[in-house]
């Protein structure tokens, strides 16, 4: 399918754009950053004329604080891009920095320094590696490891070259580019280069082709984004309009895979050792104001209370000051009971969704299988709304006619209302193959679901 681009006129001077799950369910929700420092949703709209494109801003949803913010993140800040490792990398002129998200330590990339006279206008996080990110100068694309302390290899040139300009398609160093001003990883390991007025992509063996010319309005962006739609939108470099492109294979990268829970543990919640006896008695980085120790088990949580707040609805009321709850405004909070694996997936999901990771929930919540009922019970108890629904996908998708009516036993037993019904309508769905040995105790257990399954299936 041929690529064809459209532009929509925004109204505002957009800055950026985000695409993050939506709180609460549902379709993806697309954030535009405006000049001023307001944030407001991308809304489909009657492709009537009146804005060219179908879509327009919604109402304002709320404000960065600050004006001009470009490249953002949810948390909004210039040019920084997050990783699973709850850090943020961020462009600055010829430089690369680490900003650590939870301490607010900001710390220099050494050996990541562009030539003297150029700089960096493009940064993306590795499609396949969260230790290496892509760098674009305006003319050459870099690959740049992010560990390791051997400056001198930190850096190399995959397609470009630092001084000669053009707009040649090629392998690697012999392609050419005139003006990268953002790059966009997309699947199959392709990286999307905005180039001037031409959309370009280097796949995953450094081959670099022109998908499209002369697409970019004004010859330049700024941002780039894919939207649920599976659009690729750019912001115009004035902010006045966006293009859409459609018609590409586009499909946002993946997550790097992990090292599963005990990855998670180590990282969000380290042994007490780990930070040293200021921390492990309840001081040291839950004294600061934006930090709140939270106890699953024995494992201890730092995290951003703001992270806590908007993540579920559980922490918003229990932070409160004045909410009425016991550890209201306080600096630790406990949640004895509950297993710190599932917390730790819990977290994360909260912290990608607060900066606008471009993966879907269920992406975001990936999990051993053995972790997706204690994970979805600890959601819902949390009011993690999105987490919830991202969850009772997965769990009703992993139903068999051999485990539907444990499956549906075990939401009926835990309040997950939308996940029996659609347990009860996979039951009727593959009546003739569940498995009945457990029908029984099925009937004792849950008989109200058993009565709406029997009603489903004689109308069915």
């Amino acid at each position: 399918m041929a690529l064809t681009c459209r532009t929509v006129r925004l109204g505002k001077e957009a800055r950026g754009l985000v695409v993050r799950p939506r709180p609460g369910g549902g379709p993806d929700q697309t954030l535009v950053f405006t000049q001023e420092g307001d944030i407001h949703e991308l809304e489909a709209a009657g492709d009537d004329g009146e804005n060219g494109g179908g879509y327009r801003l919604g109402p304002r949803l709320g404000s960065t604080g600050c004006a001009g913010v470009c490249h953002p993140v949810y948390d909004p800040a210039s040019q920084a891009l997050t990783t699973r490792a709850l850090c943020a990398w961020v462009a600055d002129g010829g430089r690369i920095r680490r900003l650590d998200v939870r301490s607010g330590a900001v710390t220099m990339l050494a050996g990541a320094e562009a030539p003297p006279g150029y700089f960096w206008w493009g940064l993306a996080v590795h499609p396949t590696d969260d230790n290496k990110l892509w760098a674009a100068t305006s003319s050459a694309v870099c690959r740049v490891r992010t560990e390791g302390n051997d400056a001198q290899r930190r850096m190399e040139v995959v397609a470009g070259d630092w001084k000669e300009r053009g707009s040649v398609d090629g392998n690697g160093p012999a392609a050419r580019f005139g003006i990268i001003r953002a790059l966009l990883p997309v699947s199959g390991g392709r990286l999307l280069i905005a180039d001037g007025p031409d959309l370009r992509c280097m796949d995953a063996g450094g081959a670099v082709s022109t998908l499209l010319r002369g697409c970019l309005i004004r010859d330049s962006v700024r941002h780039m984004a894919l939207l649920p739609s599976r659009e690729l939108a750019a912001v115009s470099c004035d902010g006045s309009e966006l293009v859409l492109i459609t018609g590409g294979d586009f499909a946002p990268s993946s997550l790097p895979s992990t090292a599963g829970s005990d990855w998670l543990l180590s990282l969000l919640a380290p042994q007490a050792e780990a930070y040293g006896a200021g921390d492990s008695d309840g001081r040291g980085t839950s004294s600061l104001p934006w930090s709140v120790t939270v106890r699953v088990g024995d494992r201890a949580f730092h995290a951003h209370r703001s992270v806590l707040v908007a993540g579920s609805e559980y922490f918003a009321r229990l932070l409160a000051p004045g909410g009425g709850f016991a550890e209201s405004g306080g600096a630790e909070v406990s949640l004895p009971d509950a297993d710190p694996a599932t917390f730790a997936h819990l977290l994360s999901y909260m912290y990608s969704t607060a900066m606008g990771v471009p993966c879907s929930p269920s992406q975001l919540l990936a999990m051993p299988p053995e972790l997706l009922r204690p994970t979805a019970a600890l959601a819902r108890r949390l009011l993690m709304g999105g987490a919830v629904a991202a969850l009772t996908e997965r769990l009703a998708a992993a139903a068999t006619p051999a485990s539907v009516l444990s499956d549906l036993a075990w939401a009926d037993a835990h309040g997950m209302t939308e996940l029996a019904e659609r347990l009860r309508a996979y039951a009727v769905r593959k009546r003739k193959a569940v498995e009945l040995d457990g029908l029984e105790e099925f009937t004792e257990r849950c008989p109200q679901q058993a009565a709406k399954l029997l009603r489903a299936s004689l109308q069915a």
